[in-house]
């Protein structure tokens, strides 16, 4: 880092560049923040039930999905199996609880089936509309087979009208194009992804061409009119919603060339992308590339212009099971490094231990696992067991709720600054096991080996930090002053050649 530092002050590495490398390190370090928890009992009910050992818990019966708004990276929004969708304030978490457990969050508002119009089945897909000043409009949809267009104020939730769509609903996708954002695709059990337009709140028109179920959908980043869906048919197409016969082009596993003036058709319906259903699908920001990840434990990445697969191997390590919504996600522009086409993924592998395994995009290589801390509930479960090893009262909750649980959704948490991205990134997991995790970087890797010989020299006023230094020896004493020594020259050699004037002849 200290290379960086010194190359970005002699003009040799661009502004840009560094904070791409500096927002890269950033990311590697993430690590899951265990002192962060999302509760959504009320504060009185906690404080009554102070010996409870259950856990905090976003959704009793499991956390499905989660959205951030893109706006002012404030709100997230989540979706549980127990039909509820609740709102969290990500910057009041600081302010509430400074005790022994960390930070908690809690709900602003909360609506389930006992309030009107709202869901009465498992939500499956939530998204906050991306056009609005600010978080005012969300989209959700349920298995109660129905799509709902709800309000969003800072303290609370109020639904507002709801799409009947007569098929159990899997997915929908908002247009990133604001010209074309009023109209949301929405995946099905049916064979044909619909499209509703919420100006008129009618059904549009469908997109023949699948012969299963509906699991996910893109839009084209840059073209307003172009949609991809995949199903359990294994089959990706893509569609543009102008013409008569919208699909045009699909993808095939075994084409690792594309299409050319000689080679295949654009649409081949004989042709399929995975050999299992396809869970979910993303495109990269800039529309190149489009990642699918499928139950036959593959993720392929696809050249869109051409249909080509990249035969890119994620390892065998894989694991996806979902019947539903399950996709990667890709992190934030602007933390791909120095050099480009180097795109990080990141998958929640549904194995059940709550692992995100995070990989570069254009050649598959394992970058880091990243783990959830069940310290805390580790501890609960020990003092929940009985005499003979077994759960006490409320041990079967206990049990459930110490494992890692699968991951069912990411998103990340746009945290920017008047220079644009700033370095402080987060990312959010909802797990089966009802809980919200938070993964912040890990500041204590960003310190070079000099700093931290520096905090050692550096004394303290407390008593225990005083023997573990004095069992120094003077050699190392020695060194540690010969470094900061040398230190303080190479900085003050920057100083001078940074403000020397430039005179010219």
């Amino acid at each position: 880092m200290n290379a960086f530092h010194l190359g970005r002050r002699l003009g040799d590495i661009t502004a840009p560049s560094f904070q791409r490398y500096y927002l890269r390190q950033r990311m590697e370090s993430l690590e899951h923040d265990a002192s962060t928890a999302f509760d959504s009992r009320p504060q009185a009910q906690i404080d009554e039930n102070s010996t409870s050992l259950q856990p905090a818990v976003a959704h009793k019966a499991g956390t499905n999905c989660i959205a951030i708004d893109q706006t002012v990276g404030r709100f997230l929004i989540s979706g549980g199996a127990d039909t509820s969708i609740r709102l969290w304030d990500l910057e009041s978490q600081s302010k509430d609880n400074n005790d022994d457990c960390g930070k908690t969050c809690r709900p602003l508002s909360s609506v389930s089936k006992a309030t009107a119009h709202s869901h009465t089945h498992s939500i499956t897909s939530l998204s906050i509309y991306p056009f609005d000043p600010a978080p005012t409009t969300l989209l959700t949809t349920s298995y109660d087979q129905s799509l709902l267009l709800s309000s969003i104020t800072p303290t609370s939730l109020r639904p507002l009208h709801k799409f009947p769509l007569d098929f159990t609903t899997y997915t929908h996708a908002v247009s990133p194009i604001p010209s074309s954002s009023f109209l949301v695709a929405v995946g099905t059990a049916h064979p044909a992804p619909r499209l509703i337009d919420l100006r008129t709140a009618l059904a549009t028109h469908s997109l023949p061409g699948h012969t299963g179920a509906i699991y996910s959908l893109a839009w084209h980043p840059t073209k307003e009119h172009v949609l991809v869906s995949s199903s359990t048919d294994g089959r990706i197409l893509v569609f543009d919603i102008r013409r008569a016969t919208p699909a045009f082009a699909g993808f095939d596993m075994d084409d690792s060339i594309g299409i050319t003036e000689s080679g295949r058709a654009p649409l081949d319906h004989h042709a399929r992308a995975h050999e299992a259903p396809i869970t979910g699908i993303l495109f990269s920001h800039d529309g190149r590339k489009l990642i699918s990840a499928s139950q036959d434990q593959r993720i392929r990445v696809w050249d869109v212009s051409t249909g080509r697969n990249d035969l890119v191997h994620f390892g065998p390590r894989i694991r996806n099971t979902r019947e539903g919504e399950l996709k990667p996600v890709l992190a934030p522009a602007g933390t791909s490094g120095v050099r480009p086409g180097k795109e990080l993924l990141l998958w929640p592998n549904d194995d059940g231990r709550g692992e995100i395994f995070m990989h570069e995009m254009a050649e598959g290589t394992m970058v880091r696992t990243l783990k959830t801390n069940n310290i805390v509930q580790a501890a609960v479960q020990t003092k929940g067991r009985g005499r003979r090893g077994r759960t006490g009262v409320g041990g079967a909750a206990v049990n459930r709720l110490t494992s890692g649980g699968r991951i069912n959704s990411l998103a990340f948490r746009p945290v920017y600054s008047e220079e644009g991205l700033a370095g402080a990134l987060e990312l959010y997991s909802a797990h089966g096991d009802g809980r919200i995790c938070a993964w912040v970087p890990n500041v204590s890797e960003d310190l070079d080996e000099d700093e931290r010989s520096d905090e050692e020299v550096a004394g303290t006023d407390s008593d225990q930090d005083v023997a573990p230094r004095q069992k120094k020896t003077q050699a190392e004493v020695d060194a540690e002053k010969s470094r900061k020594r040398k230190r303080d020259l190479i900085e003050g050699l920057v100083e001078g050649l940074t403000k020397r004037p430039v005179t010219f002849s």
